[in-house]
């Protein structure tokens, strides 16, 4: 196997990333090109290996239909910090052959971020393994097989993710581990947040008036995303920088394992 060149695929991913999000119908030929490449639930791309799907070439066809009707979103700015938190995520996971949100060390995204910068409004994390080459791991966020929600492919359309940070490493078992992280908004240490409350309104309007009340969680949180099965609510002093403040932080494990965070500050 040649050597990936890790520095290449974050590169390429970050403007595949922003080909999509301004034009989303561009991807349409190259999911239509990848229909050839399925054996029954098999998928086969070329110099890479062939791995078992659970929807087989379904997952891509509905992948298409979305395309055709999903709207232009800005496009994402590059953040060094959220590099440096998805690369102390690839850094403790590949080596250790682990496959999940949560760090062997039990911190989670927002954990990591803060390690580097402060972050506003909400963050997101998209994980792949063993894909060596940006296309290949742009499309199957895309298909995000098996995944009914598809949340790996809301992440790329999220309207209101506005920055993102990418690492790449090797993997024990996969070869290969590659790691997303969005947030709306990143600042500097000491530095005043964004109007963070005009966000959440925001937020609020967009979860009650174009989102079904799908489970139980969202009768009283308007954060928590359709496949949410727990939510842990963590009051807590914060230190940023050598400011204290006061934060409620919501924790909506959903479905598959993944994790989304909110981050309240309170006002007194």
């Amino acid at each position: 196997m040649s050597e990936i060149d890790y520095q290449k695929v974050e590169e390429e991913l970050f403007k595949l990333h922003n080909d999509l999000r301004t034009n989303p119908s561009c991807f349409i030929p190259k999911l239509e090109n990848v229909l050839q490449y399925f054996k029954n639930k098999i998928y086969h791309l070329p110099d890479e290996e062939a791995f078992q799907t659970f929807e087989g070439d379904q997952a891509v066809k509905e992948a298409i239909e979305f395309l055709k009707i999903q709207r232009p979103v800005q496009e994402l700015t590059f953040s060094k910090e959220l590099q440096n938190a998805c690369k102390d995520h690839v850094e403790d996971i590949g080596p250790k052959g682990l496959t999940t949100h949560e760090g062997s060390d039990g911190k989670l995204l927002s954990d990591r971020i803060e390690k580097y910068c402060e972050w506003d409004g909400a963050i997101a994390e998209n994980l792949e393994f063993g894909l060596k080459t940006a296309e290949h791991i742009m499309l199957n966020l895309l298909i995000n097989d098996g995944i009914q929600q598809r949340y790996q492919r809301n992440n790329l359309f999220h309207p209101e993710l506005k920055y993102v940070g990418i690492a790449c490493g090797p993997h024990k078992i996969y070869s290969i581990c590659t790691v997303i992280g969005y947030a709306r908004g990143v600042r500097e240490f000491n530095t005043e947040p964004q109007d963070v409350t005009d966000f959440i309104n925001e937020y609020i309007q967009n979860s009650t008036n174009h989102k079904e009340i799908k489970n139980d969680f969202q009768e009283d949180e308007p954060y928590a995303p359709d496949n949410t099965v727990s939510l842990k609510i963590i009051k807590k002093n914060k230190t940023v920088g050598d400011k204290t403040k006061k934060i409620t932080q919501k924790i909506f494990t959903l479905d598959n394992g993944a994790q989304h965070i909110v981050e309240i500050e309170e006002n007194n």
